[in-house]
């Protein structure tokens, strides 16, 4: 039974043992009053569980606390799957170890939610940190003005195709809509840019200005491993993911949009020398009827399998 207002924080950690006790206080601080806390270890080879168990033991508050404990790590979108089936509350955090929440986040985020009941979900402004200590914000005020106070509608799925926009991290979904689409896609190797784009296919979303979230950037987090070298378990998925963008499309602008994404994504496996992947992505290419110089090039490069991926570390 889903609980009206009630908000589920799904907290899946995963060798985060010098920042998960931060994330689950972050959740208890919450202003808003109904929340529960599911916290997943992904079978963590480090001090984590031992961190997280530390941390309940100490905690007595009010909030419903479960722990799941996995012996050994197991893919992400399926383990979300797994959890979302427990959760109770009318919205969805999907809350990374290794970040936290500002106190207002929930309140703000259901508000927002509240206020266009058919939007499937919020995203907000997130505070990004490097592992200097250098922060900047995700979105610039020139960045806000363009969807502050507006209803995202189907203009906003083209928008997703041709770039990421949404700061992930900071998503509230609408637990009711996200079931209705299956959850994550457990077949792919990372969640944000599929299921923002299968929702906003179908549902208006919205944005509620205010900093939600505090998103840590290191080495080891996945989006780090997103053009990883030779090797990248990201990129087949943004493969597929495209493929199934296509057949959603129902416009030229959308299939341009597409078109402008596989180029981009298409540039950056050769960069990285994934040329199994940039085989794929020059077939989808081809299927579009994408022309021009920079594809030519393009394919060119593959033939070649010329491997210049040292130069791109050091640019990137």
């Amino acid at each position: 039974m889903i609980n009206t207002d009630q908000v589920s924080v799904i907290c899946i950690a995963y060798n985060h043992e010098k920042w998960i006790e931060k994330a689950l206080e972050s959740v208890a601080q919450q202003d808003h009053s109904y929340k529960e806390l599911i916290i997943v270890d992904n079978g963590s080879a480090d001090h984590t569980l031992v961190n997280i168990r530390n941390w309940v033991a100490r905690y007595s508050g009010k909030l419903p606390i479960a722990v799941i404990a996995k012996p050994i790590s197991v893919p992400y979108c399926a383990l979300f799957n797994e959890v979302l089936k427990q959760a109770t509350g009318e919205f969805i955090v999907d809350l990374s170890g290794d970040d936290f929440l500002y106190p207002q986040h929930l309140s703000l985020s259901v508000a927002r939610l509240r206020q266009v009941p058919v939007a499937a979900f919020v995203f907000s402004n997130a505070t990004l940190s490097e592992e200097n200590g250098d922060q900047e914000m995700y979105y610039q005020d020139n960045d806000i003005s363009t969807f502050k106070d507006q209803v995202l509608g189907r203009e906003f799925y083209e928008v997703l195709i041709r770039k990421s926009f949404i700061s992930s991290p900071t998503v509230v979904f609408r637990s009711q809509m996200l079931r209705q689409e299956g959850g994550y896609d457990a077949s792919l190797s990372y969640e944000d840019f599929d299921i923002q784009i299968r929702l906003t296919s179908k549902y208006p979303v919205v944005f509620s200005d205010h900093i939600g979230i505090y998103k840590r950037k290191h080495a080891n987090s996945l989006s780090a491993q997103q053009y990883r070298r030779y090797r990248s378990v990201m990129l087949p998925s943004t493969l597929r993911i495209c493929e199934k963008i296509r057949d959603i499309n129902t416009s030229l602008t959308e299939k341009s949009a597409l078109k402008t994404r596989v180029i981009f994504e298409l540039k950056h496996a050769l960069w990285s020398a994934n040329f199994d992947v940039a085989q794929g992505f020059v077939a989808l290419a081809k299927e579009l009827e994408v022309e021009g110089v920079e594809f030519r090039l393009y394919r060119l490069w593959l033939w070649l399998k010329l491997d210049i991926s040292w130069l791109y570390v050091q640019l990137t």
